[in-house]
């Protein structure tokens, strides 16, 4: 067994357990209509790139799959956004009041 081996083997364990401990269920705090996200500094402003695209379509997807019953780990693979993407959509959204965690 190779160094190389063995550091692709640490890498890939690190991003499972990520995963695993980053993963959750949520539910949108707004479900109806649109929660003005410009408002609450989440979208870039027009004509600006404070974040990538894929960060914008994974507050999106994150929104409309909260609804208690889609783990996150459900929105990256039916997104094929990256589940850190996701993640991170996830803890802004959050912080802005729009989600909440299902125990």
């Amino acid at each position: 067994v190779s160094a190389a081996a063995l550091a692709e083997s640490l890498d890939a364990l690190r991003t499972t357990l990520a995963v695993l401990d980053g993963d959750g269920r949520f539910r949108s705090l707004q479900p109806f209509g649109e929660p003005q996200l410009g408002r609450r500094g989440l979208y870039a402003p027009i004509g600006g790139h404070a974040h990538p695209p894929e960060a914008q379509a994974a507050l999106s997807w994150v929104l409309a799959l909260a609804d208690g019953d889609h783990a996150l780990l459900d929105t990256a693979e039916r997104s094929g956004l990256s589940f850190a993407t996701v993640r991170r959509a996830a803890d802004r959204l959050l912080a802005a009041d729009l989600l909440a965690p299902i125990p």
